[in-house]
């Protein structure tokens, strides 16, 4: 059995890419920055012994758009790293070479938020379909359907 992680233990490992904060007996939040992503993950992956990519989460909080990466191990604690970016460019390098499933999260991600993830092997769509309209991201705060005003659907050019 794999002993308890602390957060005295994630705390010394990974300060250097954001100030941890603890906020449920099992989940250890850290915010860091799109240049150290990558870092942090192989830190979290190697000396916290996180192999489980959980999830990764996309909310738009305003002014911004925000990611989580939420990992996991055999201790059970829960690390997630979090991630602002611009609305007017939001991006992050992907991690799908680092995290398998990371792929399948980030194009999810990139088709409902369009955060791009240079990097990725295949950032198609996945969810919306192929003839949805270039730059229309449905999970957007500020995203409105364009209402054909003849029968008050969208139309094939959605609008």
């Amino acid at each position: 059995m794999t002993s308890p992680l602390s957060f005295k233990d994630v705390a010394e490992k990974m300060n250097s890419f954001g100030n941890p904060e603890q906020v449920r007996l099992n989940r250890i939040r850290i915010s860091t920055t799109p240049d150290q992503i990558r870092d942090a993950i192989r830190t979290a992956q190697e000396s916290l012994s996180c192999d489980h990519l959980v999830t990764i989460s996309a909310a738009d909080i305003g002014e911004m758009l925000e990611l989580q990466y939420h990992l996991s191990g055999p201790h059970r604690m829960i690390i997630s790293l979090v991630l602002t970016l611009p609305r007017d460019r939001p991006e992050t390098p992907s991690l799908s070479d680092l995290l398998a499933p990371a792929g399948i999260y980030e194009r999810q991600i990139h088709d409902l938020f369009g955060i791009a993830f240079p990097g990725h092997p295949d950032l198609k769509r996945i969810i919306l379909c192929g003839d949805w309209p270039e730059n229309e991201y449905p999970m957007r705060k500020d995203w409105k359907p364009k209402v054909d005003t003849n029968n008050g659907a969208m139309n094939k050019e959605g609008v």
